[in-house]
């Protein structure tokens, strides 16, 4: 028998062997039954039912069914008209006539303005800045559908103790314009 056939046989019999293995696993275990949920805008709009469940904190974890937390609290019902969508909206909102527009601005938060509508390297419009619009002192809006996908929360600041430790990583560097150099022995007094 030559080699090529020899070989070929062999690879053939591996091929079989690694077939006739998938098959019989298969056989000894069959395919879990999978279970999906469709909500259709009819039923989601219907009486107030929860549509999902949400974490009771707020945190970011969701679920189909209902749920409880590991310390045994259930997860809380999200009605279809307490959802809030994530899609941006299609077009964008014509301007009422009595906002005028500052100034267009770079869609990449660039410092790049014009006077003019006009549309940047990558073929993205400005947007607009309408007069009052803007703040100077630094703050930013965000819609509430980005707040909600953060799981970030918010209260009101308070003046309060911080009974946790607070570990950050840091450096200690000496600043060396506040030092200072004095020297006693010119200042005693003669007896």
């Amino acid at each position: 028998m030559s080699r090529a056939a020899f070989t070929s046989a062999a690879v053939a019999a591996l091929i079989a062997a690694a077939a006739g293995g998938f098959i019989a696993g298969r056989a000894q275990h069959p395919p879990a039954e999978t279970s999906m949920a469709v909500v259709t805008q009819a039923a989601a709009q219907s009486g107030g039912t929860p549509v999902y469940y949400q974490h009771p904190d707020g945190k970011p974890s969701y679920s189909l069914t209902p749920m409880k937390t590991p310390d045994g609290r259930d997860y809380r019902g999200v009605p279809a008209d307490a959802d809030l969508s994530f899609e941006e909206a299609s077009a964008p909102e014509a301007a009422p006539a009595d906002r005028k527009i500052k100034y267009y601005r770079n869609p990449m938060g660039l410092p790049d303005v014009s006077p003019t509508p006009k549309k940047d390297s990558m073929g993205m419009d400005y947007l607009p800045v309408y007069e009052g619009d803007e703040s100077d002192d630094g703050s930013i809006k965000l819609s509430a559908g980005k707040i909600q996908r953060t799981g970030v929360k918010s209260e009101p600041a308070a003046p309060r103790v911080i009974r946790t430790i607070i570990r950050a990583p840091g450096t200690i560097q000496l600043d060396e314009r506040r030092i200072c150099r004095f020297s006693t022995a010119h200042w005693a007094a003669r007896p």
